[in-house]
This record gives structure tokens, C-alpha cells and sequence, in this order.
């Protein structure tokens, strides 16, 4: 029984080794990975320090690779790039956190391909883009790290293209403003719509400030991101006090035509 047990233990090892370099040969090409396999032999000696729960740590391999030149990223001259992402949960907010994250990488212009929902949590996004070099793997799974969100699975593909597997159980929007009951935020001069995050609230007051013309455009989501209320006006307001509907925990709040009608901020009360 306990040689079986050490059987076991050692097939799993070399599952994961096994693994852990197919997917270096993936992301490396095979002729460097063959021209450099007594390097990558050494750097990755340890399989197991690159493992989470029998998972590959991506950012902790590519990484590595990085850092001894094996991942080359740029191109000759631009080109058109595939990548597509799979996440497991919450499709609107992941959505909205992957452009984020793009965004914060500085991919402003992008095509995209498809939007594939499963009707229940998963949802394949894919972009088309011109680029001097492929997404940088790194920064990319560092950023949605910061999110909440943990690269499960890369792969590239021939005619570069790239396929992220993404799991956003725990995915975060950035730029949100928490609010506490009864605290009264002042908001400044906004460079996109404010969104803010509650707990519990059955009221909002919002102000605007001196010289502002703002015409409220105010949107109320749920967990998920999905929309549970708009309210637009078409006339200027001083202030406005709104009833919050249940289940809120995310509130847009903006212009109806432009941001520089609120360019001197707002401020913001929520009461429960």
C-alpha cells in the first residue's frame, strides 16, 4: 500500500513536470525550447515551486522566462493579433475588467470578434488588434491578480494567437469609491464617469457643486453589473435625492450629455 502511495505521488510529480514544460514549449515555440532546453531545465528544476494546488503559477513562469529572454513578445513590424478570454463568473463585471485591464496596459483600439455567453457564468471575449508586440503575459496576469483574478491557463496559438483561461470568481472593479453610510464624499473633477461601491443603502443625495450645470445620469447595478435602475434628466439640477433599489451594490454617476458640466465634482451621501 505505502509503495503504491509513493507510486502515486511520484506519477503526479512527473504529470506536473510534464505539464509545466509543454506548456513552456507552448509559450516558447519548439526550436527555442529545444535550443535552450538545458536552460529551462535548470531554471525550472523545482517544478513544484511553479505549481498552485497542481495548478501552473503563470505569473511566476513566464516570469522566469522573461527574465532569461526565452519569451520574445515583439514583432518585426506590426501585425494582427488574436486573443481571447474565457472566464468562469460574472460576465458583465469580468467584461468590464478586462477592458480595464486593457485599458491600464494601454490597448485603447481593438476590434472585437465575439462576445459568446453561456447564459449562466461563462463568457468568451475575443479582440482583434494591430500591434508592434503581443500582450504583455506578465503585466496582463499581474493586473487582473490585482483584481481578484488568477490566470488558470495560456496558450498560444499559430498565427499568434493567444487564449487566456480566467478565473474572475473574486473579480473586483477598479476605480470604485466605497462609501459608508452617513459619510458625506466630496468628489472631484471627474476624467470618467464616478462608480461608486455599497454595502447597504436606501438612499442616495447627491450635490453639485457651484458652477456646475449637470443634468443627472445616474445608473444603479447589482453584484454582478447587472442594471437594476437608470435615471436621466434633461434639466439642469442643483442636487437630487434618490431611493436606492434593493440589491444595489454599484452606482454610475454621471452626465447626460458631457463630464465638463461637472468638471467642479460632486458630492455624495448614502443612508440606509
Amino acid at each position: 500500500m505505502f509503495r503504491l502511495f509513493v507510486a502515486s505521488i511520484i506519477l503526479m510529480l512527473n504529470l506536473n513536470a510534464n505539464n509545466l514544460h509543454d506548456k513552456i514549449e507552448n509559450l516558447i515555440g519548439s526550436a527555442d525550447y529545444k535550443t535552450h532546453k538545458n536552460l529551462i531545465n535548470f531554471i525550472f528544476k523545482d517544478e513544484n515551486n511553479f505549481m498552485i494546488n497542481d495548478n501552473i503559477n503563470f505569473n511566476l513562469v513566464v516570469k522566469k522566462l522573461q527574465e532569461n529572454g526565452l519569451l520574445k513578445l515583439a514583432f518585426e513590424q506590426p501585425k494582427e493579433i488574436i486573443v481571447e478570454f474565457h472566464v468562469n463568473k460574472d460576465p458583465l463585471k469580468s467584461l468590464k475588467m478586462l477592458k480595464e485591464s486593457l485599458k491600464s496596459l494601454g490597448y485603447y483600439y481593438y476590434f472585437t470578434k465575439s462576445t459568446k455567453y453561456d447564459g449562466e457564468d461563462s463568457l468568451t471575449w475575443t479582440i482583434k488588434l494591430t500591434t508592434e508586440a503581443a500582450i504583455d503575459p506578465l503585466v496582463l496576469s499581474s493586473d487582473l491578480l490585482n483584481k481578484g483574478c488568477r490566470v488558470l491557463d495560456i496558450t498560444k496559438e499559430q498565427n499568434d494567437r493567444w487564449i487566456y483561461k480566467i478565473n474572475t470568481q473574486n473579480a473586483t472593479i477598479g476605480d470604485t469609491i466605497s462609501l459608508i453610510s452617513g459619510e458625506r464624499v466630496v468628489l472631484k473633477k471627474p476624467l470618467k464617469p464616478y462608480m461608486i461601491k455599497i454595502e447597504n443603502a436606501k438612499s442616495i443625495y447627491v450635490v453639485s457643486r457651484i458652477l456646475n450645470n449637470w443634468f443627472p445620469y445616474i445608473v444603479f447595478y447589482d453584484q454582478h453589473l447587472n442594471i437594476l435602475n437608470v435615471v436621466k434628466e434633461d434639466k439642469v439640477y442643483r442636487n437630487i435625492r434618490l431611493k436606492v433599489p434593493e440589491g444595489t451594490r454599484y452606482i454610475k454617476i454621471s452626465d447626460l450629455y458631457t463630464l465638463i458640466n461637472i468638471k467642479r465634482g460632486l458630492s455624495v451621501v448614502i443612508k440606509e
